[in-house]
């Protein structure tokens, strides 16, 4: 391989980094589930160092996050697609984007599930329960964090809102 041709190699995987986190970012500011799905995730990891989960727990744990995240993502991508092809009632558009959306609630159902299984554990849930209100800094950012949260889940509007087929 020559320099030039590394060079372009190179460029091309960046533009694909790039491309992706445009996706991603466009899922974030115009999908509201992606953002409570992110928002229930930024609590999960910061509530999980009490739990002392096992690697194979830890594994579990963020391929149910992942698999959300994943749902999600495609979701949008058909619904896009979706939207691309049909500009008013379709039977078949409305089945396809059905679909899609359970898809991502089958996902969250088991990830829930999950996370039941993982964070029900009444001992910790009474130690995490102690901590804050002994520590009073880590009380205040947990306080603090609720309206920042609902702010970010339901704040930002949709830049390009898709067609929502009602019937």
């Amino acid at each position: 391989m020559n320099r030039e041709n590394g060079s372009v190699q190179v460029k091309s995987l960046a533009k694909s980094f790039k491309n992706a986190f445009k996706g991603v970012l466009y899922c974030i500011k115009n999908e509201r589930n992606m953002r409570i799905h992110l928002t229930v995730t930024f609590y999960v990891l910061i509530f999980s160092p009490f739990y002392h989960f096992s690697q194979s727990e830890m594994m579990i744990l963020l391929l149910a996050i992942g698999m959300v995240l994943f749902a999600e993502a495609v979701n949008t991508a058909i619904e896009a697609i979706v939207n691309l092809q049909i500009q008013c009632y379709d039977h078949l558009a409305r089945i396809a984007k059905d679909v899609a959306a359970g898809a991502v609630l089958i996902c969250a159902v088991f990830s829930a599930a999950v996370g039941i299984i993982l964070f029900f554990r009444t001992a910790v849930l009474i130690n995490i329960f102690n901590c804050l209100v002994t520590n009073w800094i880590l009380l205040l950012l947990f306080v603090l964090s609720l309206p920042v949260s609902v702010a970010f889940i339901f704040g930002i509007k949709p830049q390009n809102p898709t067609l929502n087929f009602k019937k």
